[in-house]
């Protein structure tokens, strides 16, 4: 199964991916600046269009089956209720075939952004548990940097080298050594193709599929079946498209007395999106909620809306930032479905204890999915984390108590 990227939005490549990536037709803008694509109005009594892999998605997660057909608000009560509830155990739950061998050591690659500081803390943490040495190594911000960042893990030899996000031309020279040496690979927020035995991706299309699954049944029952939604994404990140696709296809038949309108705009909007997104709600006033498909490009449309007066719209994103979490605290942005960061990387090293003893390793995806809509503390490292997962990871590495 192909994965590809989350938007965990590491701004130290961001630049750098968007540069590469074809820009958008300006032909195709609208007076607001971005291309709309809205879902039909009148379905006609159509049935949500779910992908399999996206029903399978759900169903692991939160054990639901995709809705049939439209539903009513006390059928999506009890299944919003899950979707929202605090994630009480892990994905994985078998142990790791044996304890991990002492003295292993992880080059990690890392990015100057805070949330790759946060990941790579938390790997750290995870892998000095174990007896294993973390040798931290600036990735740096332009290619050459890149480069010699991947060049500098080959001359370290390590037992694994932990990349984050890079389009794979700029280090394919390298992963080709690295295979040839035999030294393993995670990059774990990657759209790269995964090498079997050599190359590991952690996040896959379904998780995203599921949550467009999710996001469009509490939008459906929290709008009371009348959630005008326009959605905003940029076509570079593969998988918060996924995601509002997901929600494209799925919304007429699920909620039919909806609108949900799609707003593609451009890498340079990031963080600017707020006179855009006022422009189009005066043009179209009966909009209840703004879906950002990840946390960074909301920066500053809750203000925006306030100050335009329509305070009583509804932000949500995913993939949230620490400023996300203040907005939401603040009442500014209303739900996400964030990357518990700390969490992931415990599920890395995970991940990397499973590669090395040769164990199944499809239950390492980045999960859980949590709709979040209250943040008592936005600092936390846990909002959307299972609250013991340190200690369940400990169990499943047969650490003991």
């Amino acid at each position: 199964m192909r994965r590809a990227v989350p938007t965990l939005l590491v701004a130290a490549v961001v630049a750098l991916s968007f540069a590469l990536a074809a820009c958008g037709d300006d032909k195709k803008s609208s007076d607001t600046g971005s291309t709309s694509t809205p879902a039909a109005a009148d379905t006609g009594g159509a049935k949500p269009v779910v992908t399999a892999s996206a029903a399978a998605a759900l169903k692991e997660i939160t054990g639901e089956e995709p809705l049939t057909g439209a539903a009513t608000v006390d059928e999506l009560t009890p299944r919003v209720a899950k979707y929202t509830a605090v994630p009480a155990k892990l994905l994985e739950t078998e142990p790791v075939s044996k304890k991990a061998e002492a003295g292993k050591t992880l080059a990690v690659l890392v990015c100057g952004v805070p949330v790759c500081t946060e990941f790579n803390n938390a790997v750290a943490d995870a892998a000095k548990l174990l007896g294993w040495k973390v040798e931290k190594i600036d990735l740096g911000i332009s290619p050459e940097d890149f480069t010699k960042a991947y060049d500098r893990a080959i001359e370290l030899k390590p037992d694994m080298v932990i990349g984050s996000g890079l389009p794979r031309e700029l280090f394919a020279k390298q992963l080709d050594t690295l295979q040839e040496m035999n030294i393993p690979v995670i990059e774990w927020s990657s759209g790269i193709e995964p090498v079997p035995d050599h190359l590991w991706v952690a996040v896959d299309d379904p998780l995203y599929e599921a949550t467009g699954l999710m996001f469009t049944e509490w939008l459906a029952a929290d709008g009371d079946l009348k959630a005008n939604t326009v959605a905003y994404s940029v076509p570079q990140y593969p998988m918060p498209e996924i995601m509002v696709k997901t929600m494209k296809d799925y919304f007429p038949g699920a909620c039919p007395d909806c609108k949900f309108d799609v707003q593609e705009v451009a890498a340079t909007d990031i963080g600017k999106l707020g006179p855009k997104v006022t422009g189009y709600v005066q043009q179209n006033p009966d909009v209840k909620y703004v879906l950002c498909a990840f946390g960074d490009l909301c920066q500053g449309v809750g203000q925006a809306l306030k100050a335009a007066g329509r305070d009583d719209i509804k932000v949500i994103t995913r993939d949230t930032s620490t400023t996300n979490l203040q907005n939401m605290a603040n009442g500014l942005e209303k739900a996400t479905v964030p990357l518990p960061i700390g969490q992931t990387g415990w599920q890395i090293v995970d991940l990397a204890q499973r590669i090395f003893n040769k164990d199944d390793t499809a239950n390492t995806r980045l999960s859980p999915i949590q709709i979040v809509t209250d943040v008592p503390d936005p600092k936390s490292t846990t909002v959307g984390a299972v609250p013991d997962y340190q200690d369940q990871y400990k169990a499943l590495w047969q650490l003991g108590g």
